[in-house]
Parts: C-alpha cells; structure tokens; sequence
C-alpha cells in the first residue's frame, strides 16, 4: 500500500479515537446505570439521544429525573411535562414532588391523584414513601390557609456546624450550647444542642433512645454539682414519631419550641411548640408557615428581653451553609389572608424585607441584639466543665490553681482517649449489626474498657475540682 496513503488512513482512523467523548457509553449501558440509581453518567447519553428523537416519551422521562435528582428541577420540568403528556406512569410523581417544593401544593394533589391512577390501571400499588409523601401534601396544604404575618429583621447565612454563633440571647433566656458539656456517661444525639435557663442547674438536649429516634431528655444539678440520671422529658412530645431535637425553653419554664422530623412533619425536621401542664407537656403543635417547609426546619429560640427570635433553615439551598431568620415574635397570631397577593412567597420567604412595615427601621433593635449575647462566651471555649454550685469552666483562665490546670490537661487527655474507644466500639457495633459477628470477640472486652475509662474519668473530674478547691 502506498506510504502516503497509509498516513492518510491512520490519520483518519485517529482523529475518529480521539474524537470519541472520554468514557462514552451505549443507550442501553445509560438505562442500566439509570435502573440502578446513577442520575448523572447517564445524562449526556439520553440528551445526545434525545436531541434525535425530541419527542421520545421514554427520554423526556429520563432526562428529566436526572436533571430532577442532579437540584435541576427547573431544567426538568419540561421533559417530565412532555413525558406526563404521552402517559408516562412514573412522570406525574416527579412533576408533585418539584410542585410540593414550589408550593403549588393543590398541583402537586392533582399530580398524585394521575399517578395513583395510573398505578391502579396498571395493577400497581402506590409506592409506601409516595403514601407517606401524600400525607405531606395534604399538611402543608392545609397550612398555606393559616401563613402567620410575621416580621423578619435580619437573615444571616451561616456555617451548618457553626450555626449557634447567630444566635445572642440574653442571660435571661438561658443559653444553647454545644453537647460537649453534658455529663460524660449522657447518651446524646449527633448533632444536638444543650438547652441550658439562666440557672444553669437543668439540660435539655437529644438523645438516641433504643430504637435509635432521637428524644429530648432531661437532668438537673444535685447540691453535689453532679448531675442526676437522664431521664425522656416527656413521651407525650415523641408520639408522632420519627426524631426530636434541638430544644429551647421560654423564660417561663412551661412553653418548649424543639423540632421534630416525624407524622406530623412536612419537611425534614418541622418546628412544634408544646407547653407544660400538671402531667407533663401537652400534644405539641405543628408551628406551620412560614417557620415550617418542605426542608428542614429547626432551633427555634426567642428572647424575651430584646424581642428577637431565631430560627434555622436550609430551604435556600446553600450547600455547607444554612440560613438563620431574626423575626419579631408576637404574643398573637396573626395571619395573611388565604386570597393574599404573593401568598407563596411570603410562605417561602423569598425576600424578608416584604415582611417589614412601611417606613419602619429595625436598625436599633439589630444593634441591641448584636451587644447581647452568650455567644460572645461560646466563641473560643477551651472546654466546658461542671464546677460545684452550677458554675461552668470554659477556659484556662478560669482556673486559679496551677494544680488544677494540670489536673485538667490530664483529664481532657482521658477524655480524648475515651473518645477514640467510642468511636472504635460504634464501629465495631455497626459491623455487627451489619451481619460480621466475629467482632463480638472485640466488643466485650472494648465495652469493658470503656466502662472503666469512664469510671478513671469521674475520679478525674474530682480531682480537678479538689485541686481548684484548695
């Protein structure tokens, strides 16, 4: 063969290679990954194959479940359409979640009633997560009838592992804090917070019960600056179930506001109020919109010495970040009538300074809440220890013996090395639950490791606080 031509064909025969996308796959190799789960390697593939055939009822179907999955909603909307348009069964149910999120709540019933519809014609029952997602719709419908007029001052994105920074609460309203300052042997919760009053001589805070839902629990401080035994706070607050966390207490002792992802949810994590009665605390009530979303909703605190509240959200999306809304609490509720203009929006929150009164400035009240505080104190905390009398130690300077800081060292010290053996044992435990029951052998001995660090640790504790004494 020609030299000349020989380069000619092997130039060709490259260009076509090298043309080729990086790790393109067939059709068919698209629908597996789609079947088992993968929204994203599959999607060039369908829109390469969709821009051939526009009108395919299967590829707007595709297509727009992996820009739904992928937070591209918008994007998606116009494939699902399409596809509902030619009787794709699964398309409406994708069409009712993206209305539920855009609160189209009536929309996202009809979607449901055509996929249930479908699902009979076609001799299949309605998907257990779509029953429950039915239910959702139909709370936060009736919700949109009582959005509460509320004022927001101030929005402020923050951190999600740092969010109690926001929060500056008086001494009088108590204070939220990080769970490392619970008595070392207290089951808790991941994430939690601990709801501490002015006092400081009871917790409240979140804990795993033993079928591993979160429920709040309580201790007080005994007159030896111990702690007593955990205990639930009340079981009337767990009855819908699901998790409950993030707790916070008014000033009068008897109103709670904590959030709880269960029944009577419409999000992730809802926001519920209860009070206090002669047996306990009452039915907690759903504190509905704005407050609540379809996301997650929770730690809701308010003060009563400035008049600010706090609540956190992640309904904006933000990645690692969330938002936390200031608002004016009112002592009655007051809400937006049912015909309102721009209903959604102002249940959304999709620009808080609509929520404020003509011609009123807030500016002094956001300086007031910025000079309060017990945030000023978390910031920078060494650690938080129990002192006798309810006095907690959160930094070295704290400390007026030599003799006690060096107790300290040696007492965080054990506190890392417990730690590091509960990690170990979670682990261990997980495997085993997993079916691996050759590391039980691991876990007897760890458990009693464990139970003996943490008997070393309270030694410990006393005798940072002797040494501090004397």
């Amino acid at each position: 063969m020609n030299t000349a031509i020989l380069r000619h064909i092997t130039a060709i025969a490259l260009t076509v290679i090298f043309c080729l996308p990086s790790g393109a796959i067939t059709l068919e190799e698209a629908k597996k990954l789609y079947r088992d789960g993968d929204f994203e390697t599959p999607l060039p593939e369908f829109q390469a194959a969709l821009k051939k055939r526009p009108k395919d009822a299967s590829l707007n179907q595709w297509v727009g479940v992996c820009l739904y999955q992928q937070g591209r909603a918008d994007e998606a909307i116009k494939h699902l359409k399409l596809a509902d348009s030619k009787n794709v069964i699964e398309a409406p149910r994708y069409l009712a979640m993206i209305a539920f999120s855009d609160y189209r709540f009536a929309d996202a019933e009809d979607y449901l009633d055509r996929y249930r519809a479908a699902l009979t014609k076609a001799k299949r029952s309605m998907p257990e997560e779509m029953e429950a997602f039915a239910e959702k719709v139909s709370r936060a419908k009736a919700m949109f009838d009582r959005v509460e007029n509320i004022v927001i001052i101030d929005s402020i994105a923050v951190d999600r592992d740092q969010f109690l920074n926001a929060y500056r609460l008086s001494p009088e309203s108590g204070s939220i804090n990080n769970a490392d300052m619970l008595p070392e042997d207290a089951d808790v919760a991941d994430p939690t917070v601990v709801y501490m009053p002015e006092s400081r001589q009871t917790m409240v805070w979140a804990a795993p019960d033993s079928e591993e839902n979160y429920v709040l629990m309580t201790s007080a401080q005994l007159y030896d600056g111990t702690w007593e035994k955990p205990h639930i706070l009340s079981e009337s607050l767990n009855k819908s179930g699901g998790d409950s966390n993030f707790p916070f207490l008014m000033q009068d002792g008897i109103t709670l506001y904590y959030a709880n992802d269960g029944d009577e949810s419409i999000g992730g994590y809802d926001i519920f109020i209860s009070r206090k009665g002669d047996d306990g605390f009452l039915q907690p009530q759903n504190l509905g919109m704005p407050y609540n979303s379809p996301y997650d909703d929770y730690m809701l605190a308010i003060d009563e010495t400035t008049g600010a509240g706090w609540w956190a959200t992640d309904r904006n999306q933000l990645g690692d970040s969330i938002t936390i809304y200031v608002f004016i609490p009112s002592e009655l509720r007051k809400n937006y009538p049912v015909d309102a203009p721009g209903l959604a929006a102002k249940a959304m929150i999709t620009d808080y300074r609509s929520t404020w009164e003509d011609g009123a400035d807030y500016s002094d009240m956001l300086a007031k809440i910025e000079e309060t505080g017990s945030t000023k104190t978390k910031k920078g905390a060494d650690f938080y220890f129990a002192m006798p009398g309810g006095v907690i130690y959160t930094s070295w300077n704290d400390f007026k013996s030599p003799q006690a800081r060096n107790a300290m060292d040696t007492y965080l010290d054990a506190k890392e090395d417990i730690k590091a053996v509960e990690e170990e044992l979670a682990f261990l435990r997980m495997q085993y639950r997993d079916g691996d029951r050759s590391v039980s052998s691991d876990i007897i001995p760890l458990e009693r490791k464990l139970e003996q660090m943490r008997t070393n640790l309270k030694k410990l504790s006393n005798e940072v606080i002797l040494a501090e004494r004397r």
